[in-house]
């Protein structure tokens, strides 16, 4: 309980005046946070895999990604009840994730507010001043409008901690809605159950009652979580987690990013620590949760998002903290706003180019996967079915269609099955786990993979150590954007036992090569694509021999690129890219369209919609139509 003196100091007129400042204060942080939330405006590709299920759901199938296959392959339960209220209401899934979430943002700036004043003993205006640089954090803003759970979820953290500073067992419904939203809610549980025990040294009343509310509340869902999915934790937990030393390592790089961005490599800290005299009974509860919490995001290897997402919860309780340190350190006014300016200047600059470059990207993938699924709808109205390594907008395009998840977030095969890992296929994603024999065994009719043609994820790059892969799957394209984005097609069943017949450095290789290639360092390129022919199987990969005959002729080696090509259309029919390029030889350069129409009327019969773009290639190429003449011409005459 405060003193008298404390009490007195509270409600003297200096404060009463500050109130209001503090009020206006929170206001900014509302409005700026909403201007950062415009500003952002986009659908996380995640979003989608919630978005999916509850179609599902609506139109009769239950909580399936698949119809007929019972996975949770969600971590959200409490979210997509949300959304499926909201389309019940007549409002569209992304509409109505982007207006619940930023209500959260803002619900959580409040009780960020409302928090403080417990933490500066009601001086209003430094817990104003903390909802202000709360709304300035970039992260906060670009999860809450990325239409996840991560808005709701922090919103019922903030409100947990805020109840329970007061004692109330409203904290209990907090942490069951929590627990309901990430699976996190229940490490706030026992952090929270095992405070109380320690502090009153028993298992007080309190205790008891919050275990009593938490465990009810949360047992009608365990129970159809057990009978609907066949088991508690869900299917993402499997696909996640490995427990490993690199997963520790990849969480102190993700907590690191995270204290450099925000924290100053900690430096914004060193205050509270210096003050750690004056913790009040409120700080040390939030500091002792925000250390646990931090700890578990470093255990469990970070998060596969970027920007921050596993912190985005504790900033509301962190914010506040780190102001209380400055208050205490830089007691004097001259000192303490100079600190908060330089505290908010760096959160708005230091993490900008982090932010918009993963912003751009993911922007960018949603917009070439929803280009890809329009394409790919256009054109095949069969009942396919497509693997993929990016499963939210493709599995939300493709409702009705069985989709694969490759990375196995989606599928209780992959996740709880994978396949033994390969020490080569080591690649910057964190997700690990993959299952290509079963995937090819489904036999799909389409594999995307995220970067198109080149294997990027352990679980694309391990397609390449299968034979049945290699054989029975060719890329088709679709052009938009001013280039051709590839997706492999399935030409012939899978026969056989389906096992790995390749060389792990296979893959690796065709990654670099397409890399090099990408960079044009075309002789680097061929370099990387002749290692990778001497470790393929018989017959060779077509597409290596393409490559390195694109390469030659980017080289101005026309006439080897020429014949190349015509020896690669003479050994694989399938491999559109080499009709599309003998075509623009013959019609544009060669002067020869009736050989030109051959190679024309292959393309139709592989991709009759790029017809159309075929034919307007001539006026690109006519610029060096002399000079790749006289080069045929004189290999022609030899």
């Amino acid at each position: 309980m405060p003193s008298q003196k404390s009490k007195a100091k509270q409600n003297s007129p200096a404060e009463r005046r500050l109130f209001p400042v503090g009020l206006i204060l929170m206001a900014a942080g509302i409005a700026v946070h909403i201007g950062f939330i415009i500003y952002f405006n986009f659908t996380q590709d995640d979003a989608f895999i919630t978005f999916r299920y509850a179609a599902n759901f609506l139109d009769g199938h239950g909580l399936v990604y698949n119809i007929g296959e019972r996975v949770e392959g969600y971590t959200n339960f409490l979210w997509l009840l949300f959304v499926i209220l909201g389309k019940l209401s007549g409002a569209g899934f992304i509409t109505f994730s982007k207006i619940l979430s930023a209500m959260f943002g803002v619900g959580t700036i409040i009780f960020s507010y409302l928090t403080g004043l417990r933490i500066f003993e009601r001086k209003s205006y430094l817990s104003g001043l903390s909802c202000l640089v709360l709304g300035a954090v970039y992260s906060f803003a670009y999860w809450t409008v990325a239409g996840l759970e991560t808005a709701a979820f922090s919103f019922m953290v903030i409100a947990a901690i805020y109840f329970y500073l007061k004692n109330s067992h409203l904290t209990a419904a907090f942490l069951v809605l929590a627990t309901l939203l990430r699976p996190e809610g229940g490490l706030m549980f026992l952090f929270i159950l095992i405070y109380e025990i320690l502090r009153h040294n028993s298992l007080s009343r309190f205790a008891i009652v919050l275990g009593f509310i938490y465990i009810i509340g949360l047992l009608p869902y365990a129970v159809f979580k057990w009978t609907y999915f066949g088991g508690i934790l869900p299917n993402p937990f499997y696909a996640k987690t490995n427990f490993s030393l690199g997963q520790i390592q990849n969480g102190l790089e993700y907590g690191g990013l995270f204290f450099w961005h925000y924290l100053g490599a900690g430096l914004f800290v060193l205050p509270l620590l210096i003050s750690i005299k004056k913790w009040s009974r409120p700080l040390k509860i939030i500091i002792a949760f925000l250390t646990i919490y931090m700890l578990y995001i470093v255990m469990i290897g970070g998060d596969v998002l970027k920007v921050h997402r596993f912190f985005v919860p504790l900033y509301a309780l962190l914010i506040p903290v780190i102001v209380f340190g400055f208050v205490n350190v830089f007691r004097k006014k001259y000192l303490f706003w100079p600190a908060v300016a330089v505290f908010l200047t760096w959160q708005l600059l230091v993490p900008r180019d982090h932010v918009d470059t993963y912003h751009r990207a993911e922007k960018a993938l949603i917009h070439k996967m929803n280009n890809m699924m329009t394409n790919l709808l256009e054109n095949d109205s069969s009942d396919f079915s497509l693997a993929v390594s990016t499963v939210g907008l493709v599995g939300y395009r493709l409702m009705g269609h069985t989709v694969i998840d490759l990375l196995g977030l989606t599928d209780s095969t992959i996740a709880r099955h994978p396949e033994p890992p390969v020490e080569e296929l080591k690649t910057t994603w964190k997700e690990e786990k993959y299952n290509s024999a079963y995937v090819l065994s489904r036999q799909p009719d389409y594999i995307m993979f995220s970067t198109e043609f080149k294997p990027s994820a352990p679980a694309e790059r391990a397609l390449f150590l299968y034979s049945q892969f290699l054989d029975n799957y060719r890329t088709i394209g679709f052009f938009f954007d001013g280039g051709l984005h590839a997706i492999f097609k399935r030409y012939f069943p899978i026969k056989g036992n389906i096992v790995r017949d390749v060389d792990p450095n296979f893959p690796q290789h065709i990654h670099t090569a397409m890399n090099l290639w990408q960079k044009e360092d075309y002789p680097e390129a061929i370099s990387y694509i002749e290692k990778a022919l001497e470790l393929c199987p018989e017959p060779k990969y077509p597409y290596l021999l393409y490559y390195m005959a694109n390469s030659i002729r980017k080289m101005e080696d026309f006439r080897t690129s020429y014949y190349m090509l015509r020896l690669i259309a003479q050994q694989d029919t399938l491999v559109y890219e080499v009709y599309k390029d003998l075509f623009v030889f013959e019609n544009n350069v060669l002067d020869r369209p009736e050989e030109a129409m051959k190679y024309r009327e292959r393309i139709g019969a592989l991709m009759p919609w790029y017809l159309p773009r075929l034919d307007s290639l001539k006026e690109k190429f006519d610029r060096d139509k002399y000079n790749l003449m006289q080069a045929i011409d004189s290999a022609e005459g030899k």
